[in-house]
């Protein structure tokens, strides 16, 4: 599927709860709570470590060590319902070791971990888009509807330490008008 970015007004027209999970600049499994009524648990796909040699565009040339790859689904703990998926790519080198043993040993969602350690990070703007659902993320009866992603970034001391990609399995709207913002 085309990369098809969405524009404010594209974001304006998706459902209410979609919106906020969008914007949200916090964590998303909290907010993810709120909306669904329910205990999110993380439902780890698949984990592995890249070696320093690896090429990783997220990082924009920036000298990191190894890469974690980390591919997520959220879903309800009661329900069952995949909400989310994600994609993190994570510069180990650049957290401090609790958090990357907590990352390694538990299945804690990132940006509760983030939260507990105290280390003071912000996120870029996401960009948005509509997108079809990776392969390893897609659910069992094989739908591939397309669904709204986003990505963005996480810096500590001015160096990028994540990039995460968020697939909302819960829905868009039936009709997005398709500008493209790039």
């Amino acid at each position: 599927m085309q990369l098809c970015y969405l524009s404010r007004a594209d974001i304006r027209d998706l459902k209410r709860d979609l919106r906020i999970l969008v914007a949200t600049n916090g964590t998303l499994t909290r907010v993810l709570e709120v909306i669904t009524g329910e205990e999110i648990a993380v439902e780890i796909i698949d984990q592995r470590r890249h070696p320093t040699s690896l090429d990783f565009p997220e990082f924009r040339g920036s000298a990191i060590g190894s890469v974690v790859q980390r591919r997520i689904k959220l879903v309800g703990r009661r329900s069952g319902t995949p909400f989310v998926a994600a994609e993190s790519l994570i510069a180990e080198d650049d957290l401090p070791t609790d958090v990357r043993r907590i990352l390694a040993e538990t299945k804690r969602p990132i940006g509760e971990v983030m939260l507990a350690s105290g280390m003071e990070t912000f996120k870029e703007a996401a960009e948005v888009w509509l997108a079809g659902v990776p392969a390893w993320a897609r659910p069992d009866d094989g739908r591939d509807a397309p669904v709204v992603a986003r990505r963005y970034r996480t810096i500590a001391s001015n160096v990028p330490i994540m990039s995460i990609t968020e697939y909302f399995l819960c829905g868009g709207r039936s009709a997005i008008h398709r500008h493209s913002l790039r």
